[in-house]
């Protein structure tokens, strides 16, 4: 892949005690001699409080923060209700306490996956039926919201929809614990009688899972490549970006224009159109 377009915008957060102020490296004197002191601690805050509170939606615009930090919120939620039911079915079919009991363990599990569970599919429902809402009658995110945009909402409302239409037949997730059990359990000849609206609610998140990767959702990923490779990518250069360059301009063109021989190397393009200019 060619090399990014280093921004180099400063405050970088890795800046330990320069990023306060907006300065770097580069105003130290004979800077290239020295080490440079790396806060790893100042980008994972940066980046925690991108992740949990969506900082840049919220400078930028107030009213469709709401709608996006309820729905990403919710999903957070979700994952820990998945984590939950996960810990439930270990302490059932390997440790061997039933949930609900009288342990205060299995009391914990069993009350803390009903509210976030129920608590996070609901904001996630509601944030999401608001952002498709806004995204249908805003004129302006209309304009540059594209068809696979719009599926991703729905699929994802799909699947919150029918997970919230399956508690209502299991509001204790006893069932989603037992099933979880059935998947942990190499000695587990079956599975528990699920719901026909428990199957559907599966079918359409195994879908989900796997169209994950071929979509925008998987921005999640990608922000961590943005933030470090892009966005406060400061690192000298003393040589190892002058031979990447190298190896890339020694790359052939596929497309043509007036102006481009196809078939040529970036260098002998540039010299061309240097001897022809």
């Amino acid at each position: 892949m060619p090399l990014h377009l280093r921004w180099e915008l400063y405050p970088v957060p890795h800046e330990a005690f320069k990023a306060e102020y907006g300065g770097s490296y580069l105003e130290e004197v004979n800077w290239w001699s020295k080490g440079r002191l790396v806060s790893v601690f100042g980008e994972l805050k940066e980046m925690l409080k991108e992740m949990l509170f969506i900082v840049r939606i919220y400078r930028n615009n107030k009213r469709l923060w709401f709608l996006s930090y309820l729905f990403h919120l919710g999903i957070y939620l979700i994952l820990i209700w998945f984590i939950l039911v996960f810990l439930g079915a270990i302490t059932i079919t390997y440790v061997g306490i039933p949930i609900p009991s009288a342990n205060h363990w299995a009391l914990f599990v069993y009350y803390a996956t009903i509210v976030i569970g129920v608590v996070g599919d609901l904001i996630a429902i509601i944030g999401g039926l608001g952002l498709l809402t806004r995204r249908l009658i805003d004129p302006v995110l209309r304009d540059y919201t594209t068809i696979p945009d719009y599926f991703n909402l729905i699929i994802i409302l799909l699947a919150l929809l029918s997970g919230f239409l399956a508690w209502f037949f299991d509001p204790d997730f006893n069932l989603a614990r037992e099933f979880m059990s059935s998947l942990i359990n190499p000695l587990s000849s079956s599975s528990p009688s699920l719901y026909v609206i428990t199957m559907v609610h599966l079918a359409i998140l195994q879908i989900l899972i796997a169209y994950i990767p071929f979509s925008r959702i998987t921005h999640f990923i990608g922000k961590y490549f943005t933030y470090h490779k892009v966005l406060w990518d400061d690192e000298p250069n003393i040589g190892q970006l002058d031979r990447r360059i190298q190896e890339l301009l020694k790359l052939t063109l596929s497309w043509s224009d007036p102006h481009i021989k196809s078939g040529d190397t970036w260098v002998n393009n540039v010299l061309g159109v240097t001897a022809h200019g």
